[in-house]
């Protein structure tokens, strides 16, 4: 799916000429005539509406229909009412209205479903893709920004929402766009965390309502729903709820080459108590290998990816359940997220009553090995956002330690391979945005986290789904819509964590729909054998990408260093992460056309 969104002004009709035919192949018009919504989409994968000189459209997976829909937007009379409509439609999605000529288009909290603008034709345009809007302008690269992509995790915030591209405005988190007859566009904020204050006996139930119609907002649109079944609570939970849809069911896994495995052996089971879906199982010698091709030069230009190393997988699953008739694919990304219980929480919970959370203090502290210093950090005021982020730039080269993950958000560092020059860009680019004095996106350092979190899986999800589109598919993840975080971020603090227990939240609300072999369960396994195993056998292709890296002519990376890492026996675990962020972004500019290059900071 690709569309601009256009305001109600003259210019729009020359914006729209310049789009090529495939993105034009729909177009709904303001009640003035000229072109609002310009795009290429399915008709399953849209609800569009009018009532007199209104019209609402939702793009994506909603859970409403044409009538539903209607009469919600009857009541409207401005943009800013048409927050009820929100409040009453689960599933993600894009919102764009015109309103008596007046613009309203947003995402959605996690950024899945992401807003991008930039000026054309003397207008304002928004886009849901940023090559969209380069089909309408040239972009340059801003390098500062670029360089923030070889950072361990992602960017810290607000950094992380800031465009690679010089010409390029990203949507601020939890804001809409509002686009003006007369061209011009402001963001305006329209939804806040909620108070964490709701019991988990009260919550419960309405976590629950919230994942099934999250599910059923997928269901509606697809006879046929693909759903990861990994073993583990959250994937395997979807699995059940969509088994309770009227759709027919088919799941994929992949087999972990780890023999401590466990995920395997709850799959199955989990297989066997859904008898009628149909049960796809990747091992190693059908499942794509880590690392399968990450020199590859195809992959879509808005953005360098949050990952390269699963790739081919991705295109795995989504080129064998579309084979299968499947349209939409579920995944239990965001489910860990939700549930976080980590050092913000620690903090939060000391922060209320210091003696009465001693035992999860000492829990935590036994689990992450803090130190007694760290554990001092955790428990303590955190300074305020500006300060902390400040202080992040003089540790962008220090090496991992546990002390780092303790504050607003894990610090920002760069890789031991990072040259000085991005160094200093990125430093100096913390620096000017801490100066600015910028607010967390809430003032509890653990929402904060938990939508900070939220927010990179939704950058992820629009990665992924650049792969899957090429198969007409598209990967959704329920964990990350909006109903449901805002639901999960009303559980009262206290109510989130039980000693001995996974989740708790999640395992109330789906007790009873749910095995409780799979909401029972303490142990959790990875991928790091599988990840070794795949750097291993495509060594020689990273090694040659280190060679002919672009990042090393741009200056961003030091070649011999990054040859030193890929060239020992046995990698050492602290760069593996960021090895794959600079993988990542090698593979990225090397997929950019030729007639786009980076622009001097």
């Amino acid at each position: 799916m690709k569309f601009v969104v256009l305001p109600d002004h003259p210019a729009a009709d020359e914006v729209r000429t310049r789009l090529p035919d495939e993105v034009r192949k729909n177009t709904v018009c303001h009640h003035s005539g000229r072109p609002w919504l310009v795009g290429n989409w399915s008709p399953d994968a849209a609800v569009c509406v009018q009532a007199g000189p209104s019209k609402v459209a939702l793009l994506g997976a909603a859970h409403t229909t044409e009538q539903e829909l209607l009469a919600n937007l009857e009541t409207v009379r401005t943009v800013r009412e048409l927050d009820r409509i929100l409040e009453r439609t689960a599933g993600s999605f894009h919102l764009v209205a015109s309103i008596e000529g007046h613009v309203r288009a947003q995402g959605s909290l996690s950024g899945a479903r992401e807003l991008f603008s930039a000026p054309v034709a003397g207008i304002t345009v928004a886009a849901n893709r940023i090559s969209a809007l380069a089909e309408l302008r040239r972009l340059t690269l801003t390098e500062e920004q670029l360089v923030m992509h070889l950072l361990a995790f992602s960017p810290p915030w607000p950094l992380s929402e800031h465009s690679v591209w010089r010409e390029v405005d990203s949507l601020p988190f939890a804001h809409y766009m509002s686009l003006h007859p007369d061209g011009t566009a402001e963001p305006i904020r329209w939804w806040t965390p909620p108070a964490p204050e709701v019991p988990v006996d009260v919550a419960a139930p309405e976590f629950r309502n919230a994942l099934v119609s999250a599910v059923a907002a997928r269901v509606g649109a697809s006879p046929t729903i693909g759903s990861d079944l990994s073993g583990g609570m959250d994937s395997t939970s979807l699995c059940f709820l969509a088994a309770e849809q009227d759709c027919r069911l088919v799941t994929i896994r992949r087999r972990l080459m780890d023999p401590m495995n466990c995920d395997d052996s709850i799959a199955g089971r989990a297989a066997a108590d859904l008898p009628c879906a149909e049960h796809i199982v990747l091992d190693q010698d059908t499942a794509s290998p880590y690392y399968d091709s990450p020199d590859r030069d195809d992959l879509a230009m808005d953005e360098p990816p949050p990952f390269i190393a699963v790739a081919s997988h991705m295109e795995d699953v989504a080129r064998m359940v579309a084979a299968r008739g499947v349209t939409r694919h579920l995944q239990g990304d965001g489910s860990d997220e939700l549930a976080a219980t980590g050092s913000t929480y620690v903090n939060a919970m000391a922060r209320r009553n210091l003696l009465g959370c001693l035992d999860l203090v000492r829990a935590t502290r036994a689990r992450r090995r803090w130190s007694l210093a760290t554990t001092l950090r955790a428990v303590r005021a955190f300074p305020p956002y500006a300060e902390w982020l400040h202080r992040c730039s003089d540790e962008l080269l220090s090496p991992p330690a546990t002390e780092s993950e303790v504050g607003w958000e894990p610090a920002p560092q760069l890789p031991p391979w990072a040259s000085r020059e991005a160094t200093a860009l990125v430093r100096d680019a913390i620096r000017r945005t801490a100066a600015t004095g910028p607010q967390p996106m809430s003032s509890m350092p653990t929402h904060h986290e938990i939508l900070r979190c939220i927010r990179l899986n939704g950058g992820i999800f629009r990665f992924t789904n650049t792969l899957a589109e090429r198969f007409d598919v598209s990967f959704e993840a329920p964990f990350l819509d909006d109903q449901v975080v805002d639901t999960a971020l009303s559980v009262r603090l206290a109510d989130r964590y039980v000693a001995g227990r996974h989740k708790p939240v999640l395992a109330a609300a789906l007790r009873g729909t749910v095995p409780d072999y799979v909401l029972d369960r303490t142990t959790k396994s990875h991928f790091t054998m599988d990840v070794y195993a795949g750097r291993k056998r495509n060594l020689g292709k990273l090694r040659e990408m280190c060679e002919e890296s672009r990042l090393a002519d741009m200056g961003f990376i030091d070649r011999e260093g990054l040859r030193r890492v890929l060239s020992g026996i046995m990698p050492d675990p602290i760069h593996m992460g960021p090895l794959e962020k600079t993988m990542a972004c090698e593979a990225w500019l090397r997929s950019l056309p030729a007639k786009v290059g980076p622009q001097a900071h």
